[in-house]
């Protein structure tokens, strides 16, 4: 038979060993691990749990963390993040900003932030200064500059210009435009024109010009087709040697007169690529008390034309008495 002694020995040895086995399983060591918080811009300050970590790598234990980042400029973030073994945790930060609506009382008018175009879109703008621009066909153009420090509202009221828009497109590009004499510019061309009459004349190197007159009373487009321009056209005259007088020597050229239309084109004594307006001429040699119609010929531009002239002699035998 046991003594109590001996019980009460038994029973604390017991006691500890079950208190042992509880304390062991409840206290076991967590693993710690490397956490890396990578960010997307430079230089940006790291909190995990809210201790402020050096660079952008900290141990931790594995489980549940928060990770707090913030940047100049930028919006923060804090945000959970569950540690399961070495890992990288990335963020990317949003720049900061405000909402800048601008309203316009023209329908599908053109709107620039910052010469960036926005139209139909409420941008997100930093805080500061930022230029305004918005156009619309028939309408006056805004520009302004404004201080964004919160969310902003802007009205703009375009106004509308006084007369008609005047479209000139030709098939020569960047050819002048020019209204009453006044050039205007290239082609394609558009400008608002107070109402009334304009003499339009399009030009370009080569071709012919496009003129007509117009009254602006609506919008109006022109589509001009301009012509190649041909160059005027030109004609030389041939005398053949055997026509002309030997005792003259190298002089006889210049007894050698050539008109057009009655008028002499030949001062130099030169023979060839006389240069006439296209049309009908009268053509006519004459030397000395002999003058010969060439004819009454059409020319076209683009053309040269070669007159050689030649004689027919005709001998007419009348037989006399014998």
């Amino acid at each position: 038979m046991k003594s109590p002694a001996r019980k009460i020995t038994l029973t604390l040895v017991l006691v500890i060993m079950a208190a042992v086995s509880v304390f062991g399983q409840g206290f076991t060591a967590k693993k710690i691990w490397d956490l890396t918080v990578a960010v997307n811009v430079p230089g940006a300050s790291i909190w995990v749990d809210n201790l402020l970590i050096r660079g952008n790598t900290t141990k931790v234990s594995g489980g549940p963390h928060n990770v707090k980042v913030q940047a100049d400029g930028y919006y923060d973030f804090n945000g959970p993040v569950v540690v399961l073994g070495n890992q990288t945790f990335n963020v990317e930060l949003q720049p900061a900003g405000f909402a800048l609506m601008i309203r316009v009382n023209v329908p599908n008018a053109t709107v620039l932030v910052d010469g960036a175009d926005v139209t139909g879109v409420v941008p997100n703008v930093a805080a500061g200064p930022h230029s305004i621009q918005v156009t619309a066909p028939g309408f006056r153009p805004y520009a302004a500059n404004v201080n964004v420090s919160g969310p902003m509202t802007m009205d703009v009221q375009l106004k509308r210009m006084a007369g008609f828009p005047l479209t000139v497109n030709a098939n020569v590009p960047n050819a002048t435009v020019m209204l009453n004499n006044i050039a205007k510019g290239g082609t394609p061309y558009t400008e608002y024109l107070p109402p009334g009459p304009y003499a339009l004349r399009v030009t370009a190197p080569g071709y012919a010009d496009f003129a007509a007159n117009i009254n602006l009373t609506k919008p109006i487009t022109m589509n001009v087709q301009l012509q190649r321009q041909l160059p005027p056209p030109t004609f030389s005259v041939i005398i053949p040697p055997p026509y002309l007088n030997p005792e003259q020597g190298q002089g006889e050229r210049s007894r050698i007169r050539i008109f057009v239309d009655d008028q002499q084109v030949n001062s130099g004594n030169e023979m060839e690529r006389f240069q006439v307006p296209p049309g009908r001429h009268s053509i006519r040699v004459a030397s000395g008390a002999f003058s010969i119609q060439v004819g009454n010929i059409d020319m076209q531009p683009g053309t040269s034309y070669t007159f050689e002239l030649s004689m027919d002699l005709k001998v007419n035998m009348v037989k006399t008495g014998q």
